[in-house]
């Protein structure tokens, strides 16, 4: 049996941050896309679902106003400590 799941909150802060990042001018490569989402979804907390259903769900409610906020918050944190050490 194989086990899925997704934590939605992975799409959410994705498509949150890229319209961030290209506002902010750093460098938009893959690497530094993807270290911004890991240090912005290691300080969420995570949202699992099991089903396709789930997910829709998840994805059409919308966030707690504070979550947004807190969210916005550490994605702007992230681009300013991956812009300061990129890893490439």
């Amino acid at each position: 049996m194989a086990v899925k799941v997704k934590n939605v909150m992975e799409d959410i802060v994705i498509g949150r941050m890229k319209s961030i990042i290209e506002k902010s001018g750093i460098c938009q490569c893959d690497q530094c896309q993807s270290d911004v989402a890991a240090f912005v979804l290691s300080k969420l907390k995570p949202k699992y679902v099991s089903t396709v259903s789930g997910e829709l769900y998840s994805k059409s409610i919308q966030l707690d106003p504070d979550l947004e906020n807190q969210m916005i918050l550490l994605i702007a944190e992230g681009v300013k400590l991956v812009s300061e050490k990129p890893r490439h």
